[in-house]
């Protein structure tokens, strides 16, 4: 690791925990200012609703641990439990259930038939998320839908990017995400609100690697805005909100900014460095999983898309 990528993985580390703080404790833009020392139980109650969280690891707050050969482990710091915090500043308390399962696609979470390491058949994470939703259907609510990545993630992985797997997966999408969508609406109620992940590009990191670096950060990007595209057509179709995570950490700013050493760098990848574990050393990096602060974006991302009141 040279010099400069050095210093932008020890200033990661400074950044995210502080932007993690600010981000998770700011109160609303409509709230005042002197609303940030006040808890949020003397928020008045004005609604209250279930929160359903389905998707893969990222829906369950999933960081690295810092041991080696350990892919990392569940916390209470995700975006869920952030946005959570979020609503209970507008006055909504909502009540979180987190059915995820962390390597879930857009396919397995369809097939009933496998099972995998979450659940025992005949329970998956549709299944659990189906009854969830039936058994309260005459409750206000909302769901986050955060599948898709996982099934390109891999063909990102590699350098160069692996085009034909990216070309099989996003097909593979625009068949099975349509049918993830109308199986979750159909045990849904007349009062739940659907939110459909667009992605960031951790893979953006991959520019610091010497002289291809670039290069690679490219290709990640093509394929990553290909992956938001084919995800916001299909939500649009399907009647569901899109959270515009990308648009929170820049991930399509290319403009340059100063890198803590005195170099210059995309914007697009420093962001990525602040808010996600891909700049970090080992054992905790590099990880394509957000930190405290990135969830607390993708948070605000959802509660974007939310009425102001339900």
């Amino acid at each position: 690791m040279n010099r400069m990528v050095r210093d932008i993985v020890a200033s990661a580390v400074v950044v995210a925990m502080v932007v993690g703080v600010y981000l998770i404790a700011r109160p609303s833009n409509d709230l005042p200012a002197s609303a940030a020392s006040t808890t949020k139980t003397t928020i008045p109650v004005t609604e209250t609703g279930f929160y359903l969280a389905v998707g893969a690891s990222s829906s369950l707050g999933f960081q690295p641990t810092g041991i080696l050969h350990h892919n990392g482990r569940r916390t209470p710091d995700g975006y869920a439990n952030d946005l959570v915090f979020i609503e209970g500043y507008q006055g909504v308390d909502l009540t979180l259930d987190q059915v995820g399962c962390p390597g879930e696609t857009v396919e397995t979470i369809l097939n009933f038939k496998v099972a995998d390491h979450c659940y025992t058949l005949p329970k998956t994470q549709m299944t659990q998320a189906e009854v969830f939703l039936k058994a309260n259907q005459d409750e206000a609510g909302v769901v986050t839908v955060d599948l898709g990545f996982n099934d390109i993630r891999l063909c990102l992985w590699d350098k160069p990017v692996d085009e034909a797997c990216v070309n099989k997966s996003i097909a593979a999408i625009q068949v099975d995400m349509p049918k993830v969508l109308s199986d979750l609406k159909a045990a849904a109620g007349p009062h739940v609100r659907f939110i459909g992940l667009e992605y960031n590009d951790p893979f953006l990191s991959r520019y610091l690697w010497g002289a291809t670096g670039a290069a690679y950060a490219t290709e990640s990007l093509v394929a990553m805005d290909r992956l938001n595209a084919v995800l916001d057509q299909i939500y649009v179709t399907a009647g569901v909100s899109v959270a515009n995570v990308p648009a929170y950490f820049d991930t399509d700013v290319t403009t340059r900014v100063a890198a803590p050493n005195g170099g210059v760098i995309p914007e697009n990848v420093a962001v990525a460095c602040e808010m996600t574990w891909m700049c970090y050393a080992a054992p905790f990096g590099p990880d394509d999983h957000a930190n405290d602060a990135g969830y607390s974006l993708i948070a605000q991302a959802i509660a974007a898309v939310l009425p102001k009141s339900w």
